[in-house]
């Protein structure tokens, strides 16, 4: 028997240490996949904060208008319904823009109908028109005769559009 040097141990067969191309691929796919969903999820945060955004705006404009016209005198319905709007949109156009909108010529705000309450009989229920109009025919009391004005905020893009209604009369 000759002297055999011991044997020292082989790596198996096939196989280096390190990835293959295989795993390498997978790999940037499952990153990729990962990196799209988190653009994905930024971005449509950033466009429900700038949404939200422009409702909360849009509504402080409506409250701060909806204010103004309440301040300035009720023109009666005998005046006819474009005097009406037109003195209550004056009103609505006093109010400074909104902070974030100061720059933005595209945002409006606008009243864009009065109705008055009313009934055509007795036996009717109340209810909003254009075409009620009964001061001046035997009821003195002006006082008695309610309006509801309907005002209406854009924002910049054009995309949002909301409506406020509030109650007007002398009481």
């Amino acid at each position: 028997m000759r002297n055999v040097p011991p044997r020292r141990h082989q790596p198996p067969e096939g196989r280096d240490d390190g990835f293959t191309l295989v795993e390498i691929l997978v790999t940037i796919v499952l990153m990729g996949i990962t990196i799209v969903a988190v653009l994905l999820s930024l971005q449509t945060t950033i466009t429900a904060t700038v949404v939200d955004r422009d409702h909360a705006t849009s509504f402080a404009w409506l409250q701060a208008a909806s204010d103004e016209i309440y301040r300035v005198p009720r023109i009666p319905c005998t005046d006819g319904q474009a005097a009406a709007i037109n003195a209550y949109d004056v009103a609505a156009k006093s109010v400074d823009r909104p902070p974030a909108w100061v720059d933005e010529p595209t945002a409006t705000i606008r009243v864009t109908t009065v109705e008055y309450l009313g009934k055509l009989n007795p036996d009717a229920v109340f209810e909003w028109d254009a075409g009620y109009c009964f001061e001046g025919i035997g009821f003195e009391d002006s006082r008695l005769y309610t309006q509801r004005v309907t005002i209406e905020a854009t924002s910049p893009d054009g995309e949002l559009v909301k409506t406020l209604q509030m109650v007007k009369s002398e009481r």
